[in-house]
């Protein structure tokens, strides 16, 4: 069985964990938004499209995976206080 220090010690390490996935997601947000952005502009000089659909279907869905780190974090903070 785990001490409550134990238990405190792997729910500070899964905390720093999800920052620096939530830092990496974030940066892998800016890319793509860079990506898009540049491949929407090209597309105008072009008769179809350069912009993958799968390129809008992830930067549209980065907001909602970003909000569960968030929320996820805070969950974790709050037990960790409740401990």
């Amino acid at each position: 069985m785990a001490s409550i220090g134990e238990v405190r010690a792997a729910l500070e390490q899964a905390s720093e964990i999800l920052r620096e996935s939530y830092r990496s997601v974030r940066s892998a947000q800016e890319g793509l938004d860079e990506a898009v952005a540049i491949l929407a502009e090209s597309s105008e000089n072009h008769h179809e499209s350069l912009l993958p659909p799968e390129f809008v279907r992830a930067k549209e869905r980065f907001p909602d995976q970003l909000e569960l780190m968030v929320g996820t974090l805070e969950r974790i903070q709050r037990l960790t206080v409740e401990l």
